[in-house]
């Protein structure tokens, strides 16, 4: 297995190598930058750091180390002071306690907007048009079964009273058909106007 040597430490995974290269180059700026720099604006640098947990491998963390130790070594600081470098292991449960916490934050923002949808007059317009609308489906195909039996009938008996009833069966459901065909696009366009508010809020 391919070993890798990084400023005098062996990482065995190519991964951790090219890590611990980044925070090579980083610890190599941040001493650039401190190199004149008096020992409060170092405590500064290093207590920034340490806040933004920057650093993940030996490399940084021992660079951390010993600037904690130049720091003690100047005399100016108290070792309570100047806090203690955290651990690997210290990082990496950070890492995994702020990726929970984003997606804890994206789970409740999910529900949130959904429990919104759920209780909006809107969407309980919409089931009681979708109600509505199987309740006239129901009624428009016994409809259209009575129109089917009467031209049947009609074709075999040719009863005025039959006929009349017929035309007014016929008209029944042409009034039915029509209600429904407007219920279903109204439907449709308050599903769309819904989904699009819902989109946009997610956003």
């Amino acid at each position: 297995m391919a070993k890798y040597n990084i400023g005098g430490y062996i990482f065995n995974d190519e991964e951790s190598a090219k890590k611990a290269a980044k925070e090579l180059k980083t610890v190599e700026y941040i001493l650039g930058q401190i190199k004149e720099a008096d020992e409060k604006t170092v405590l500064q640098i290093y207590n920034k750091l340490l806040k933004q947990r920057l650093f993940s491998t030996e490399i940084g963390l021992g660079f951390l180390s010993q600037l904690r130790q130049n720091l003690l070594a100047s005399g100016m600081f108290a070792e309570d002071e100047v806090e203690d470098v955290y651990t690997i292991g210290e990082q990496e449960l950070q890492s995994e306690s702020d990726e929970k916490g984003d997606d804890d934050s994206d789970a409740q923002e999910k529900n949130r907007v959904l429990s919104k949808s759920d209780t909006s007059p809107e969407l309980k317009q919409i089931r009681k048009l979708k109600i509505i609308n199987s309740v006239l489906i129901v009624v428009s195909l016994t409809l259209l079964l009575c129109v089917i039996g009467m031209f049947y009938v009609s074709s075999t008996i040719n009863s005025p009273t039959i006929l009349n009833y017929e035309e007014t069966i016929t008209d029944q459901y042409s009034t039915w058909k029509q209600e429904l065909d407007e219920r279903e696009a109204e439907l449709k366009a308050r599903e769309k106007a819904l989904e699009e508010r819902e989109n946009s809020s997610v956003q």
